[in-house]
């Protein structure tokens, strides 16, 4: 019952993730195609000689491409009465009369910021427009939009200027149209006051009183989601006496932050969003830094119950390979991201990805001995050999173990210096760990003197022994003294016994005191101890010539 809260939290939490991150559809417009089409309108609208064909009209009419270049400079500075004059009025609906002219303008406009994207290379600069569009050759396709009810084309009509030469108008088949696209794509009743009111100015696809909009939208978001927190942190807290403080603060950050962006996503059209700011938007910049720190604060989550468990069982030195586990798992995390996130503003990532595959193989080929290193330390802490703390020998260096890093194993020895040893050489040569004995080996020869008799030898063995079964700190069962050979200076014993301790301090001590008492036992059986030593016996003559 512990877990079962944060479980199901978590799990619902990740489906709607999965549910709002995905790369960009086929047929969503990408910020990157909006921003590369919109250069390419100015570069025309910057050059003359491609608006102005055929007779000339003031309003750069007499072709299909100068006419929709006119019509959105006219719409783009609000000046809807020009704007006018690109709209077929003829024929229309009793409903809308010539005066709606200005009116018509300001919603086409509405209609084409929200739904339109223009590509201006398309239209024809020719007169008489295209003649191979499947369409009468008194109408072109200016683009296409998508509504409820299917797609409608936007449609130019070559009509008379009343002087003998035709002009190119927004067709009045569309303009009929403009009342009922605008229910669709208009701003709504609030919009279309609030756009009134605050001055025609856009910021990175949002107008002002968008932006306006968007501040409130997200500080309501903010709260709903800050309120459905702190009812799931009470309700735990409640079945879970004290809480925890990781799983409190998972939930008041990442948590948090993830359900304030999808409810701000599952409310972003009430503010009527262009199509830049829908491209930015689809760009999910914002969910996917909410589900990135979401995805790594359920990594850490795991991880600190990973580590948990590996305490309980005892495994307390394999909990540091954790850390770099997890490490690695939040960087795979951040580069899913990151390719998701470029996906969505509509760079080929498989082109990245691809030239990211051969650059890893250059940079696996250079961190060879770094991943080898690696895997030594994953070896190390998972066979543990030795552990912090421990004593141990390797080749000719003896020391403490300090230290079990990614790279190297640090020992420090009893100059007090350090060692850094690869773990790819730790982790395959022969290591002689000191610590984890279970008793410490003492051996020794005690030569005696070739004047020692029989019965002093037999005397000082028995001595010894008695020694050896009533010592406290020595294992009577595996230690042993023997007198083991006839020695070039000496009659030799050898001592071998084992000090009950791996304290290599008490060791030495309790090593002290049964030399001591050795001497003592030899002392009372009257046996002396010698030294490698030559004697020289000197003989004395009465011929002096042999000296």
């Amino acid at each position: 019952m512990k877990y079962v809260m944060p479980l199901q939290l978590v799990v619902l939490l990740i489906v709607v993730c999965l549910s709002q991150v995905a790369f960009a559809t086929d047929d969503a417009l990408t910020l990157k195609e909006i921003t590369e089409k919109q250069e390419k309108a100015q570069q025309l609208k910057d050059t003359p000689e491609e608006i102005q064909q055929g007779p000339y009209d003031e309003y750069n009419r007499t072709t299909p491409r100068g006419s929709v270049i006119g019509l959105a400079n006219a719409l783009n500075e609000n000046d809807y009465t020009t704007a006018t004059q690109y709209l077929d009025l003829r024929n229309l609906p009793f409903t809308i009369g010539e005066a709606d002219g200005p009116d018509l303008a300001r919603k086409l406009k509405t209609v084409a910021v929200r739904s339109m994207l223009i590509d201006y290379e398309s239209l024809s600069a020719d007169p008489k427009g295209h003649t191979d569009d499947g369409l009468p050759s008194y109408r072109d396709r200016v683009t296409t939009i998508k509504t409820v009810d299917g797609p409608v084309d936007i449609l130019l009509q070559r009509v008379p200027r009343g002087d003998g030469v035709s002009i190119w108008k927004i067709s009045n088949a569309t303009v009929a149209m403009i009342p009922k696209l605008n229910e669709e794509f208009g701003y709504g009743v609030i919009g279309d006051q609030l756009s009134m009111i605050f001055p025609h100015y856009v910021i990175s696809g949002f107008e002002l009183w968008q932006l306006m909009m968007l501040v409130v939208l997200l500080v309501c978001c903010y709260a709903v989601a800050y309120l459905i927190t702190i009812i799931l942190l009470w309700i735990r807290q409640r079945a879970i006496k004290g809480g925890e403080s990781r799983f409190n603060r998972f939930i008041a950050g990442p948590a948090r932050l993830l359900m304030m962006v999808i409810l701000f996503r599952a409310s972003f059209e009430t503010i009527a969003p262009s199509l830049t700011a829908r491209a930015l938007f689809e760009a999910k910049t914002f969910l996917v830094i909410a589900v990135t720190w979401f995805s790594m604060g359920v990594v850490d989550m795991l991880l600190w119950r990973l580590s948990e468990h590996m305490e309980r069982n005892g495994q307390h030195d394999a909990v540091v390979l954790l850390k770099p586990a997890g490490t690695a798992l939040k960087f795979t995390v951040v580069f899913i991201a990151i390719i998701v996130w470029l996906d969505n503003l509509g760079y080929q990532v498989t082109t990245l990805i691809a030239g990211l595959g051969v650059g890893g193989v250059a940079v696996a080929f250079a961190a060879q001995r770094s991943i080898e290193n690696l895997i030594g330390s994953i070896i190390i802490y998972t066979s543990q050999p030795v552990r912090v703390g421990d004593f141990c020998k390797f080749g000719e260096v003896l020391g403490t173990v300090e230290e079990i890093g990614l790279r190297a194993t640090v020992l420090r020895t009893l100059e007090r210096t350090l060692v850094h040893i690869p773990n790819a050489k730790f982790s395959t040569d022969a290591i002689e760990n000191l610590t984890q004995r279970d008793k410490i080996l003492y051996r020794c020869r005690l030569r005696l003197s070739y004047e020692t008799s029989p019965a002093q030898i037999r005397m000082a063995l028995e001595k010894i022994r008695a020694l050896i079964q009533s010592h406290d700190f020595i294992d009577e069962e595996s230690s042993r003294v023997r007198f083991i050979e006839f020695a070039q200076y000496a009659q030799e014993l050898e001592l071998f016994i084992y000090i009950r301790t791996i304290d290599y301090a008490q060791f030495l001590e309790q090593r002290e005191d049964v030399n001591l008492k050795i001497l003592d036992l030899l002392e009372d059986a009257g046996v002396k101890l010698v030294i490698p030593a030559t004697t020289t016996y000197l003989e004395h003559r009465d011929n002096p010539a042999v000296l």
